[in-house]
């Protein structure tokens, strides 16, 4: 499942080789940016910072709904913890940036983050520390926090440009606009490690597909 920023759609593809996309979903879209699933009830989640609401649909486009359309200014990374059932998102609002989370079904809305924060692109979920853990483009660092808003820390500094990221196994992978290529660094700060594409592009989302579902 990937948002079109260009054609305004939101499409998914199966994972064999040879696929043909689909498109879920081409009306109200403007700017369609972070997306995320919740696997347990089979549900999409996707903001768009255009219109500044944050809606879910079945993972088939349908049944529709705005989960949040107030106080959002520049929301742009989401995700799902969904074994708790729990929405986290990004807004780099650049007069009060910050993160936060809610139910899946819209309750409980509220900040977990909005001290020390610049423009924060990416966000994963780590469930080795079951921590939500955020790159940010403005204070060029990797942080975590539990989700209850205590034990932040900083992972990793003098990040260069991060846009996207993900958690798995012992690293976290992220999509850097400056070097424009994956970077890789390792959860306890003792490596890093990057791929460069031969066509260098800004390169946006990024997601691990486990070995299970290849």
């Amino acid at each position: 499942y990937w948002t079109d920023l260009a054609g305004r759609t939101i499409n998914r593809a199966s994972l064999e080789p040879g696929s043909e996309p689909e498109i879920i979903i081409n009306i109200a879209l403007t700017s369609p940016e972070g997306l995320a699933i919740d696997v347990a009830r089979r549900r999409l989640f996707w903001v768009d910072s255009t219109s500044d609401k944050i809606e879910t649909t079945n993972l088939d486009g349908s049944d529709r709904r705005v989960l949040f359309d107030t106080d959002l200014v520049n929301p742009r990374a989401i995700i799902v913890d969904s074994p708790t059932g729990t929405l986290y998102w990004t807004d780099w609002n650049r007069e009060a940036p910050k993160i936060e989370s809610s139910s899946v079904d819209g309750q409980n809305r509220r900040v977990l983050v909005q001290d020390g924060i610049g423009l924060p692109n990416a966000l994963t979920y780590d469930s080795t520390t079951r921590q939500v853990c955020w790159a940010d483009a403005g204070t060029k660092r990797l942080e975590c926090i539990s989700p209850n808003g205590t034990g932040r820390r900083v992972v990793h500094s003098n990040l260069s440009y991060p846009f996207s990221m993900v958690a798995f196994a012992n690293h976290y992978y992220y999509t850097d606009w400056r070097r424009d290529g994956v970077i890789a660094l390792s959860r306890d700060n003792q490596s890093t490690d990057e791929h460069l594409p031969d066509q260098r592009s800004h390169l946006y989302g990024i997601t691990v597909a486990p070995p299970h579902c290849l």
